[in-house]
């Protein structure tokens, strides 16, 4: 009986510890603004995301400029220019972080109430950008738009960030619920040592199996259907960079569990040749 119970318990315990890895994985690179501006700084540099951008800021841009009629067809044409030119302006990377922060704010603000569709990209920063390089030609002043926003996803994808922000929250309150769990299977074991050692190998396999799932999240994104190119060009691009991140935190969580099984084995060496 107190094989099972242990047996159970060490379950659990490594099952809590896996849910309070993800949990803290999302609270650090998703839900937290800064994390989520870290993991999609990368993508100001992605070619693929960056042209579709470029097309969505020239639509916005056009409708940014006030211009009479006579001058749209002078107009449209620097626009066109200043678009294919933003990325080289010394001031883009700021702005591509600005927009980043903003969006965060934006999705996770009103995921945070229970409103909004889904991931929502605030470009107006970057917009801004090129409405001020097209004032300047012009030499007139151009206003700043307070808000651009570009959705991602639908509104099916809603559930998804409000869920993601309640496992992020939770992490710590599963963490510590698996080092009980942990605890009450050690006490209840006959060979503590041994028992350990399967915790540590169960944390270890858990890992190994969140790294495979961690790869197949580019391509289950790309599976789905998104409102638009550039929709579809940042979800994937944002889905590689969180693979690669969880990727490398699974590293660590094999690497812990792999060095509590060999001290564990270690320990019920030792503890025979006491013997």
């Amino acid at each position: 009986m107190r094989t099972f119970v242990s047996a159970v318990f060490g379950l659990l315990a490594v099952l809590l510890t896996a849910a309070a890895f993800c949990g803290a994985w999302l609270n650090t690179n998703v839900v937290s603004e800064n994390g989520f501006a870290s993991l999609g700084e990368s993508l100001a540099r992605d070619e693929t995301f960056q042209q579709e951008l470029a097309t969505a800021l020239s639509a916005e841009a056009v409708g940014a400029v006030d211009v009479p009629a006579p001058l749209a067809s002078v107009v449209e044409p620097l626009i066109t220019s200043a678009v294919e030119q933003v990325q080289t302006l010394p001031e883009y990377p700021e702005a591509w972080s600005e927009t980043l922060r903003r969006s965060h704010a934006l999705t996770f603000g009103d995921a945070a109430e229970g409103t909004g569709a889904a991931l929502t990209l605030d470009v107006a920063p970057l917009v801004a950008l090129v409405t001020g390089s097209v004032g300047d030609e012009l030499s007139v002043d151009v206003p700043a738009v307070e808000q651009v926003p570009v959705e991602i996803g639908g509104a099916g994808h809603a559930e998804l960030l409000r869920n993601a922000g309640r496992a992020g929250e939770a992490w710590p309150v599963l963490a510590l619920a698996a080092a009980v769990a942990g605890l009450l299977a050690l006490l209840a074991a006959r060979r503590r040592s041994t028992t350990f050692a399967l915790i540590g190998l169960g944390v270890a396999l858990a890992g190994g199996v969140l790294w495979l799932g961690a790869g197949m999240l580019p391509g289950q994104v790309s599976a789905q259907q998104f409102s638009s190119p550039v929709a579809s060009a940042f979800a994937e691009a944002f889905a590689g960079e969180a693979a690669a991140s969880l990727r490398t935190w699974t590293i660590g969580l094999m690497l812990a569990g792999a060095a509590a099984f060999v001290a564990g084995m270690l320990a019920r060496v030792l503890a025979g040749s006491r013997r």
